[in-house]
């Protein structure tokens, strides 16, 4: 062995420490780097679900910083919780954000009279348990549109078109919203429908001006309806009143009549029973009475048998 085998050796054998702490040091770094990356965070508007092997270990883990075990024995998903989603039934939201029509396939439905008409509904909904959110179903969000499709079908399907038109609205959006709910949580796919909105219900464009013809004229005959019910309210009560008026002015003049014919039939019996107390003087009362009523109504003279003048007795009338 020469001098330089032996030097080699020997300062190979001086940094073999070195090197066997440097080893070490990068194994501690690894392992403490590969513990440490089991550390996560979830924000207030998530939550965690932690899968161990693919179970659910941790299905509803709350904000703040927590630990797993790192991959490949634990994962961790984070869904938004507190945000609303939405899903379009009848229309695309990318297309209706680009300026864009509905296929007439996607926003046309059979109504009970079988006429067509294009809805557009809105559904917005949240994460109610995120695990069951990430893994019961493949695609929650599109499950959503399925359903609510579905029960949209559904309803339409045993209305007529006049009541979608115009009264019906928002008995369909209630019925959706209840319908969808009931069959999301029979998939036990943890959302809960917090609103539905029809956006949108409306006839096809080849027959819209036939509809709206159509609506004009049950506009019409209600306001005509309307207009004649007014009429009658108007006319019925003045023609009450008035036949009323009549049957009290009837009764009026009856009971004046009655009570008029009750004095002069007691004035008579008066005058009859007084005539036959004295019937000379009684006549000769009856005459003046009569004279006096018959000579006031005419001009009276005196005349004078000898000379034939006569004399105006007007100025002895009564004056006012």
């Amino acid at each position: 062995m020469n001098v330089a085998e032996t030097t080699v050796r020997s300062d190979m054998s001086a940094g073999l420490p070195k090197v066997r702490r440097l080893a070490r040091f990068i194994v501690l770094v690894a392992v403490a780097m590969y513990l440490l990356s089991g550390i996560y965070v979830v924000q207030p508007d998530e939550r965690g679900v932690v899968t161990r092997f693919g179970k659910v270990v941790a299905g509803n883990v709350q904000p703040g910083i927590h630990y797993r075990i790192p991959w490949p024995v634990d994962s961790v998903s984070r869904p938004q919780v507190t945000a609303i989603k939405r899903m379009s039934i009848g229309y695309k939201i990318i297309d209706q954000l680009r300026g864009l029509r509905p296929e007439p396939r996607e926003a046309q439905f059979v109504t009970g009279d079988e006429n067509i008409i294009e809805v557009q509904l809105l559904i917005q909904y949240v994460v109610k348990d995120p695990a069951s959110f990430l893994y019961a179903t493949e695609d929650p969000h599109w499950l959503v549109r399925k359903i609510g499709e579905s029960v949209l079908t559904e309803k339409i399907a045993v209305l007529g078109v006049d009541g979608l038109l115009t009264t019906a609205k928002i008995e369909v959006a209630t019925a959706v919203k209840a319908r969808s709910q009931e069959v999301l949580d029979s998939y036990g796919a943890g959302m809960e429908i917090v609103a539905a909105h029809l956006q949108e219900i409306n006839p096809p464009r080849e027959v819209a001006d036939a509809f709206r013809d159509v609506a004009s004229a049950r506009e019409d005959r209600s306001r005509i309806i309307q207009e004649a019910r007014g009429y009658a309210n108007r006319v019925v009560p003045t023609a009450r009143g008035e036949g009323q008026r009549l049957v009290t002015a009837a009764e009026g003049y009856r009971t004046e009549k009655i009570k008029t014919a009750e004095g002069e039939s007691h004035r008579f019996r008066a005058t009859v029973a007084e005539y036959w107390k004295n019937p000379a003087a009684a006549r000769q009362r009856l005459y003046l009475e009569v004279m006096e009523e018959a000579l006031s109504r005419v001009r009276k003279y005196v005349v004078d048998a000898e000379s034939g003048e006569k004399l105006n007795l007007k100025f002895l009338s009564q004056r006012d």
